[in-house]
């Protein structure tokens, strides 16, 4: 039996934590152990202990920048690498994947494995950031012994010299359980958020994902403000959390959308709620690639999304959804409107879900992960 350390930054509930419970709750029992490590205090840990699962937390690893933290946090990572003895340490985000890549290196772990989700380095930062962060991600794949891309996109971006060949793609595959009906979904999040119940019976649009600048949520607000000027009868729902709540809060009530844009907070397994909405929406500036779209996939949803990282890798414009070029809001409100108009284009997306999203089993990509483990 294989032991298989996870180590990652965040514990909060993104897609990374969500791969990182995947793969830390369904790999083969009698063939691998699995322990994971990670920062902050989010539900990761909760829910992974639930599962059954060791968790080690790690009080010293957090996002915020700071060379007497991050000494602290690489000197917590390599005695817990250290005590722990894995077979493979597999690492997650960039922070984790630096200082974890190096840890294990220097303890001489057989087989160290990055998933790069995407690169910090394409997020809207100043230039020496951005060659910065590059340097570390290129870091973090020459010191691993390969590195799972999850999409050619994020494996393309990365091209830097002698790293290429240590690059494979594995697309992130997801099962949802027990999905709500239309009639379920909105029943549950008209008692969460009463206010909707008037609006019952409207065209909903939604969104789920962390309340962070790459997402973009700004964007469907404004994209919301022409919907609202226009007389068009849709609502949009915004599930998760996050650093810009409160930045949003005060847009939706500088433009007066109090009852045409509602942010509902962090739901647990907000997927099983999909088919609540008539159309899901995902305006990010950047992507690796996304669960969430795996799911409204799965769930029979069409979609409006940007052409950024791997979206068009899960997206296929014009059959499951349509897709705009990022930062154009004008291109997003016309795609939604068209899609809002016309019914018979919805269900032809809708259709095309179905196809797309067998492609996307969490099957495989437990399968190819557990073969790049070496078994």
């Amino acid at each position: 039996m294989k032991k298989v350390l996870f180590l990652i930054t965040k514990s909060n509930w993104g897609g990374a934590q969500r791969y990182v419970y995947d793969l830390a709750t369904n790999l083969p029992t009698g063939e691998f152990e699995t322990v994971v490590a990670l920062g902050g205090n989010g539900p990761l840990g909760a829910k992974l202990q639930a599962a059954h699962c060791r968790v080690v937390p790690i009080p010293s690893l957090t996002r915020d920048i700071s060379p007497t933290k991050e000494w602290s946090a690489f000197r917590d990572i390599q005695e817990i690498v250290r005590s722990e003895r894995p077979d493979i340490l597999h690492v997650n985000s960039s922070k984790a994947g630096i200082l974890g890549a190096l840890a294990g290196r220097l303890v001489g772990v057989p087989l160290i494995i990055f998933t790069a989700h995407g690169w910090a380095f394409n997020e809207d930062r100043p230039v020496w950031q951005k060659l910065s962060l590059k340097i570390l991600h290129w870091l973090t794949v020459l010191l691993s012994h390969r590195t799972i891309a999850v999409s050619n996109q994020v494996k393309m971006q990365m091209n830097w010299p002698f790293v290429q060949h240590k690059i494979i793609v594995i697309h992130n595959g997801r099962a949802i359980d027990n999905l709500f009906s239309y009639d379920e979904g909105r029943t549950f999040i008209i008692n969460k958020e009463p206010r909707l119940r008037e609006f019952q019976s409207d065209f909903w649009t939604m969104t789920i994902a962390e309340l962070h600048p790459v997402k973009r949520h700004e964007a469907m607000i404004e994209v919301m403000k022409k919907m609202a000027d226009s007389d068009v009868n849709v609502r949009h729902l915004i599930i998760g959390d996050g650093e810009t709540q409160e930045m949003l809060r005060t847009q939706i009530d500088a433009l007066g959308l109090q009852e045409h844009v509602f942010l509902l907070g962090r739901i647990d397994e907000a997927s099983r709620y999909l088919r609540a909405a008539d159309l899901f929406v995902l305006a990010s500036r950047s992507e690796g690639l996304p669960y969430v779209l795996i799911e409204a996939l799965q769930a029979g949803v069409p979609i409006v999304a940007t052409k950024v990282g791997g979206i068009p890798e899960v997206v296929e414009d014009g059959v499951s959804g349509i897709l705009t070029e990022p930062l154009d809001n004008k291109a997003l409100f016309e795609a939604i409107l068209s899609l809002i108009r016309d019914g018979d284009t919805r269900r032809r997306l809708a259709a095309g879900t179905v196809s797309e999203a067998k492609r996307f089993s969490l099957e495989k990509t437990l399968e190819r992960t557990s073969s790049l483990y070496g078994t």
